[in-house]
Protein backbone atom coordinates (compact mmCIF):
# COMPACT_ATOMS: atom_id res chain seq x y z
CA UNK A 1 0.00 0.00 0.00
CA UNK A 2 1.23 3.29 -1.26
CA UNK A 3 1.89 5.63 2.08
CA UNK A 4 1.98 9.03 1.61
CA UNK A 5 4.34 11.08 4.40
CA UNK A 6 3.66 14.78 4.75
CA UNK A 7 6.30 16.86 6.97
CA UNK A 8 5.37 20.52 7.87
CA UNK A 9 8.64 22.90 7.96
CA UNK A 10 10.09 24.31 10.70
CA UNK A 11 10.56 27.72 11.97
CA UNK A 12 14.05 26.95 12.59
CA UNK A 13 15.12 26.69 9.07
CA UNK A 14 14.43 29.95 8.30
CA UNK A 15 17.88 32.12 7.22
CA UNK A 16 18.38 35.58 8.42
CA UNK A 17 20.54 37.91 6.28
CA UNK A 18 22.31 40.64 7.23
CA UNK A 19 24.03 43.23 4.80
CA UNK A 20 26.58 46.03 5.54
CA UNK A 21 24.58 49.14 4.25
CA UNK A 22 26.07 52.56 4.22
CA UNK A 23 29.58 51.17 5.34
CA UNK A 24 32.84 52.41 3.98
CA UNK A 25 35.13 50.28 2.80
CA UNK A 26 37.92 49.32 5.86
CA UNK A 27 41.34 50.04 5.26
CA UNK A 28 43.73 46.62 5.51
CA UNK A 29 44.13 45.99 8.65
CA UNK A 30 47.95 45.67 9.94
CA UNK A 31 49.40 42.45 10.62
CA UNK A 32 49.33 42.92 14.67
CA UNK A 33 45.74 43.22 14.29
CA UNK A 34 45.31 39.92 11.98
CA UNK A 35 44.85 36.71 14.06
CA UNK A 36 45.73 33.24 12.53
CA UNK A 37 43.92 30.21 11.63
CA UNK A 38 45.52 28.44 14.67
CA UNK A 39 44.41 31.53 16.98
CA UNK A 40 41.07 32.08 15.44
CA UNK A 41 38.24 31.73 18.27
CA UNK A 42 36.43 28.58 17.84
CA UNK A 43 32.68 28.04 17.58
CA UNK A 44 30.59 28.10 20.42
CA UNK A 45 29.67 24.91 21.87
CA UNK A 46 26.06 24.58 21.88
CA UNK A 47 24.76 25.07 25.59
CA UNK A 48 21.78 22.35 26.39
CA UNK A 49 18.24 23.54 25.50
CA UNK A 50 17.63 26.64 27.38
CA UNK A 51 13.76 26.71 28.98
CA UNK A 52 13.57 22.98 28.86
CA UNK A 53 12.08 22.90 32.64
CA UNK A 54 8.97 25.39 30.84
CA UNK A 55 8.29 22.86 28.42
CA UNK A 56 5.83 20.42 28.63
CA UNK A 57 7.72 16.86 30.02
CA UNK A 58 10.85 18.49 29.62
CA UNK A 59 10.40 18.02 25.81
CA UNK A 60 10.33 14.60 26.22
CA UNK A 61 7.67 12.78 23.76
CA UNK A 62 5.11 10.84 24.80
CA UNK A 63 3.66 8.29 22.96
CA UNK A 64 0.03 8.34 22.27
CA UNK A 65 -2.26 5.34 21.66
CA UNK A 66 -5.56 6.86 20.70
CA UNK A 67 -7.95 6.16 18.04
CA UNK A 68 -11.17 8.09 16.76
CA UNK A 69 -12.90 6.32 13.75
CA UNK A 70 -15.43 9.03 11.82
CA UNK A 71 -18.67 7.91 10.51
CA UNK A 72 -17.76 8.43 6.84
CA UNK A 73 -14.82 5.99 7.36
CA UNK A 74 -11.75 8.56 8.28
CA UNK A 75 -9.78 6.76 11.24
CA UNK A 76 -7.32 9.26 12.86
CA UNK A 77 -4.63 7.69 14.93
CA UNK A 78 -2.04 9.78 17.63
CA UNK A 79 1.12 8.18 17.96
CA UNK A 80 3.10 11.04 20.01
CA UNK A 81 3.50 14.47 21.44
CA UNK A 82 6.24 16.39 21.83
CA UNK A 83 6.65 20.01 22.67
CA UNK A 84 9.51 21.98 21.39
CA UNK A 85 10.77 25.82 21.85
CA UNK A 86 8.60 26.78 19.01
CA UNK A 87 6.55 23.86 18.44
CA UNK A 88 4.38 21.33 19.59
CA UNK A 89 4.43 17.94 17.05
CA UNK A 90 1.58 15.45 17.14
CA UNK A 91 2.55 12.07 15.28
CA UNK A 92 -0.13 10.90 13.50
CA UNK A 93 -1.72 7.94 10.94
CA UNK A 94 -4.73 9.00 9.06
CA UNK A 95 -6.50 5.84 7.32
CA UNK A 96 -8.80 7.05 5.08
CA UNK A 97 -11.79 4.03 4.58
CA UNK A 98 -14.27 6.28 2.57
CA UNK A 99 -14.61 6.16 -1.03
CA UNK A 100 -13.58 10.26 -2.23
CA UNK A 101 -10.97 11.75 -0.88
CA UNK A 102 -10.70 13.60 2.75
CA UNK A 103 -9.23 16.67 3.79
CA UNK A 104 -8.48 16.90 7.35
CA UNK A 105 -7.75 20.82 6.79
CA UNK A 106 -10.64 22.00 4.36
CA UNK A 107 -9.86 25.49 4.12
CA UNK A 108 -6.64 26.52 5.33
CA UNK A 109 -7.69 29.09 7.63
CA UNK A 110 -6.56 28.55 11.19
CA UNK A 111 -9.55 25.53 11.95
CA UNK A 112 -6.86 23.17 12.61
CA UNK A 113 -5.43 23.39 16.31
CA UNK A 114 -4.71 22.49 20.21
CA UNK A 115 -6.45 24.43 22.48
CA UNK A 116 -5.20 24.39 25.95
CA UNK A 117 -7.27 23.89 29.63
CA UNK A 118 -6.00 27.72 29.65
CA UNK A 119 -7.97 28.56 26.29
CA UNK A 120 -4.34 29.19 24.67
CA UNK A 121 -4.49 28.08 21.32
CA UNK A 122 -1.52 26.24 18.95
CA UNK A 123 -2.46 26.83 15.41
CA UNK A 124 -1.56 24.32 12.92
CA UNK A 125 1.14 24.62 10.41
CA UNK A 126 0.31 22.29 7.75
CA UNK A 127 3.11 20.67 5.02
CA UNK A 128 3.75 23.16 2.03
CA UNK A 129 3.11 20.06 0.02
CA UNK A 130 -0.52 19.72 0.99
CA UNK A 131 -2.03 22.75 2.69
CA UNK A 132 -5.21 20.65 2.41
CA UNK A 133 -4.38 17.81 4.77
CA UNK A 134 -5.97 15.34 1.74
CA UNK A 135 -6.19 11.82 1.81
CA UNK A 136 -7.03 10.05 -1.07
CA UNK A 137 -9.51 7.03 -0.54
CA UNK A 138 -7.76 3.66 0.06
CA UNK A 139 -5.18 5.41 1.45
CA UNK A 140 -2.71 6.18 4.28
CA UNK A 141 -0.99 9.55 5.21
CA UNK A 142 1.58 9.13 8.24
CA UNK A 143 4.10 11.59 9.88
CA UNK A 144 3.22 14.50 11.93
CA UNK A 145 1.40 17.79 12.10
CA UNK A 146 3.27 20.97 13.33
CA UNK A 147 1.56 23.19 15.72
CA UNK A 148 3.02 26.66 16.38
CA UNK A 149 3.70 27.62 19.84
CA UNK A 150 4.96 25.20 23.01
CA UNK A 151 2.98 23.65 25.74
CA UNK A 152 4.83 24.91 28.68
CA UNK A 153 2.17 23.48 32.32
CA UNK A 154 -1.23 22.33 31.09
CA UNK A 155 -3.26 19.48 32.60
CA UNK A 156 -5.42 18.90 29.40
CA UNK A 157 -5.51 19.68 25.17
CA UNK A 158 -8.27 19.15 22.78
CA UNK A 159 -6.76 18.10 19.36
CA UNK A 160 -9.19 20.12 16.74
CA UNK A 161 -9.26 19.28 12.86
CA UNK A 162 -11.54 20.66 10.81
CA UNK A 163 -13.09 22.48 13.45
CA UNK A 164 -16.27 23.52 12.04
CA UNK A 165 -16.87 20.30 10.03
CA UNK A 166 -19.47 17.65 11.50
CA UNK A 167 -17.90 15.11 13.59
CA UNK A 168 -21.24 12.66 12.70
CA UNK A 169 -22.10 12.96 8.83
CA UNK A 170 -21.02 9.75 7.36
CA UNK A 171 -21.24 11.86 3.87
CA UNK A 172 -18.74 14.23 4.53
CA UNK A 173 -15.83 14.60 2.58
CA UNK A 174 -14.24 17.00 5.33
CA UNK A 175 -14.34 15.03 8.93
CA UNK A 176 -14.89 16.97 11.74
CA UNK A 177 -12.35 15.65 14.76
CA UNK A 178 -12.22 17.15 18.24
CA UNK A 179 -10.00 14.78 20.58
CA UNK A 180 -9.33 15.03 24.62
CA UNK A 181 -5.51 14.51 25.46
CA UNK A 182 -5.40 13.82 29.17
CA UNK A 183 -1.54 15.78 29.82
CA UNK A 184 -1.15 15.44 33.45
CA UNK A 185 -1.55 11.59 33.02
CA UNK A 186 0.47 11.69 29.90
CA UNK A 187 3.21 13.96 31.70
CA UNK A 188 2.72 11.78 34.65
CA UNK A 189 3.70 8.62 32.68
CA UNK A 190 0.37 7.03 32.32
CA UNK A 191 -1.33 5.66 29.00
CA UNK A 192 -4.29 7.49 27.79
Amino acid sequence: MFKPTFLAASLSGAALLLGACGQDAAAPASPEATTSPAAAPTAPVAAPAQGAANLWRSGEAAPLDVQVAHPNGVVLQLTSLQTRPTETVVGVRILNGDEREVQLNRFNNRQGYLVLDNGERLYLSPPAGNTRLIVQPGQTLEGELVFLGRIAQAGSAVLVLNENSSTDNRYTNTPGFRVNLDLASLAAGVAP
